[in-house]
């Protein structure tokens, strides 16, 4: 064999055995990640928040693993918003509309503290 062809089999060799690394490695790492909750409030003075639901559509449509649970907190909602968010909760199980009072039971219903 000339050195070129010993170069370019070891190369290929490092790489896949890289490749298998990562891939034992990232696949046990993955079961091991923990779902978040996100919460978005919700405020009449929000200009960007057609954008903030339609950024979080994306991440759920996209199969964002790391996404468990939206809660969509009404603080100052107008009747568009509330109307958005109704939308969005029908669209994604995952989310919901909830009042600030309310906070502290959806976490403990999250955390699955008793």
């Amino acid at each position: 064999m000339e050195t070129a062809e010993i170069i370019s089999v070891s190369v290929a060799v490092l790489l896949i055995a890289a490749e298998i690394v990562c891939l034992m490695f990232c696949s046990r790492l993955k079961c091991r990640s923990f779902p978040l909750c996100i919460l978005l409030p919700v405020h009449r003075d929000d200009g960007n928040f057609s954008l903030r639901l339609s950024f979080l559509s994306s991440l759920i449509e996209q199969g964002e693993p790391f996404i468990g649970t939206v809660l969509l907190m009404d603080t100052d909602a107008d009747e568009g918003q509330t109307q958005q968010c109704s939308e969005f909760c029908q669209r994604y199980h995952a989310a919901k509309l909830i009042l600030p009072g309310d906070i502290e039971e959806e976490m403990k219903k999250y955390l699955h503290f008793d």
